[in-house]
């Protein structure tokens, strides 16, 4: 993921301004920096996932599709299964 941004210097120099020295400023900015940016979803992120998970939508609609012919073919298997017994049974007892 990529880091969202975050003005260093314009929170240095507000730091500074109310009584840290640059380099306490410059420690305080640099760990709210990392605290609030990492880990934080950008704006492309978000479209690389939106199009990840529609990738995932296709993939489940075409996974559905190839399940249901399985299933009816297994339906079909079955029932003709049925129907060789029962007719067998027929020619045995008629």
């Amino acid at each position: 993921m990529s880091t969202a941004s975050f003005d260093t210097s314009t929170a240095a120099r507000t730091l500074e301004a109310a009584g840290l020295s640059g380099p306490q400023a410059e420690a305080v900015v640099a760990t709210v920096r990392s605290a609030v940016t990492e880990g934080v979803a950008t704006k492309a992120d978000i479209a690389d996932v939106r199009g990840d998970l529609a990738d995932v939508r296709t993939e489940l609609a075409q996974l559905e599709t190839r399940m249901t012919r399985t299933l009816y073919a297994v339906a079909a298997a079955l029932l003709a299964g049925q129907l060789a017994a029962v007719f067998t049974l027929f020619r045995l007892l008629g």
